[in-house]
């Protein structure tokens, strides 16, 4: 009777087991399109400056980000780390962290331990404020350029 016993225990556990496995994440990857551009400042390029995609209208996905390079150029991947991000309407933010005197963060260093601030508007970097929106367009023809005002208020 003992055996019995531990032999239902057994299954039970085998089968909670199954269904834990069984629990995964399923999420398939959505079909991306290729995109990048250009962010300049007061008509310059500006490196380091970080570009969100937030997606409007019931685009799929969680968005994409890039970062500038030295010549205001950057490409878009997607928060689930694909190359480009699906095809739609996003409203575009922007962030640039340095140090509160403005200088670089430096490397290794942790942005929050400096107590970094952002050089650039909050129209610029906050959702609610941002005019800011990019067409991203299936055939791959996505090129992004946005040229920011340093003073811009809203």
């Amino acid at each position: 009777m003992k055996l019995v016993r531990n032999c239902g225990a057994v299954v039970a556990t085998l089968c909670v087991g199954m269904l834990v496995v069984g629990c995964g994440s399923t999420e398939q990857l959505l079909d991306v399109v290729p995109a990048s551009g250009k962010v300049t400042v007061d008509g310059k390029p500006v490196e380091g400056i970080s570009v969100s995609l937030l997606p409007q209208d019931g685009v799929p996905g969680r968005g994409g980000y890039g970062v500038t390079d030295a010549t205001g150029a950057f490409t878009v991947t997607s928060v689930e780390g694909q190359d480009g991000v699906a095809e739609g309407k996003y409203k575009v933010v922007f962030q640039k962290l340095t140090q509160p005197d403005g200088s670089p963060i430096p490397p290794g260093s942790n942005a929050a331990d400096v107590g970094a601030v952002n050089s650039l508007p909050a129209a610029y970097n906050d959702p609610d404020l941002s005019t800011m929106f990019a067409i991203i367009k299936a055939d791959g023809t996505s090129e992004m350029e946005f040229d920011l005002n340093s003073k811009r208020k809203r």
